[in-house]
């Protein structure tokens, strides 16, 4: 028999904050790109295109941590609405 307990709002409020820190990740890197891409203008050579690819491997981390952030974030409140629904459901068979 499966035996469960969880606080539904607490689910949502986690998702809900996965999802504002994604936002606020996401917007800092766009700055710190913006300053790193204003490099590129001034700086010429061997070294500057070394910096051009670890700014492009960063870029593809930066990637993968953004979509499974959103990932847990999407997956959090689908879990808080469905245990939500769950109770709600079955409330309603004992309902007269």
């Amino acid at each position: 028999m499966t035996t469960f307990q969880v606080d539904a709002s607490q689910i949502s409020a986690a998702g809900a904050n996965a999802a504002a820190t994604g936002n606020r990740i996401r917007s800092e890197v766009a700055g710190m790109l913006a300053q790193l891409h204003a490099l590129e203008g001034n700086w010429q050579g061997a070294a500057q295109i070394s910096f051009n690819q670890c700014v492009n491997e960063w870029q593809a981390v930066q990637a993968q941590v953004d979509t499974a952030l959103e990932s847990l974030s999407q997956r959090l409140l689908f879990a808080s609405q469905t245990y939500q629904q769950a109770e709600t459901q079955a409330q309603a068979l004992f309902a007269h």
